[in-house]
Formats: C-alpha cells, sequence, structure tokens
C-alpha cells in the first residue's frame, strides 16, 4: 500500500504527484511525527497538494531552514486523516 519514501526540500511544502494517488482525494487532517512529536495540519485537495495550516508551525519549531532535506514516510491514508513519520537527512547543496 506504501509508496517508496522520497525526500522533500523545505519550503516547497507540494507534494510530489507520484505520491498523490495514494491519498485521499479530498483535503484532509494530516499528522507529522518527527523527533517524538507530532504537529497537525492539513493537506489539500486539488492538483497542486500542498500542507497548510500548520507546516509553518512545524518548520519554525523544529527551526528548519531551505536546505533542511526530509525524509518523509507514509504511515496512513484514510479519508480522515493522513500520517506521516518525518526524518532529518541533512542539508542539500542547492
Amino acid at each position: 500500500m506504501n509508496p517508496e519514501p522520497y525526500l522533500y526540500i523545505m519550503f516547497l511544502q507540494f507534494l510530489p504527484k507520484s505520491i498523490c494517488g495514494y491519498l485521499p482525494p479530498i483535503s484532509v487532517k494530516t499528522m507529522l511525527r518527527y523527533n517524538g512529536k507530532e504537529w497537525a495540519m492539513t493537506l489539500t485537495s486539488g492538483v497542486r497538494r500542498r500542507l497548510v495550516n500548520g507546516w509553518k508551525q512545524f518548520v519554525v519549531d523544529n527551526n528548519l531552514k531551505k536546505r533542511n532535506v526530509l525524509h518523509f514516510e507514509l504511515v496512513q491514508a484514510t479519508s480522515g486523516v493522513v500520517i506521516f513519520s518525518v526524518e532529518e537527512l541533512g542539508l542539500t547543496n542547492a
């Protein structure tokens, strides 16, 4: 059921199209699990799926910068909630 984990560069909170087929087609509550804590936000519907209503707080709380690279692993995806486990992989050279 789970797609391949993927890399995600900070501040580009749009999800890759390759993962969207595994997600509900509607806006849904989303939870990010990172360093033993959880952040609630919303995953929008539409062509350009993105994280809102909590993404900025996640970035601020974790002191993340534009060059941070995160690994998002889809844990659960239902019509009621989407859960990602997040791990920091370091910095990109870009």
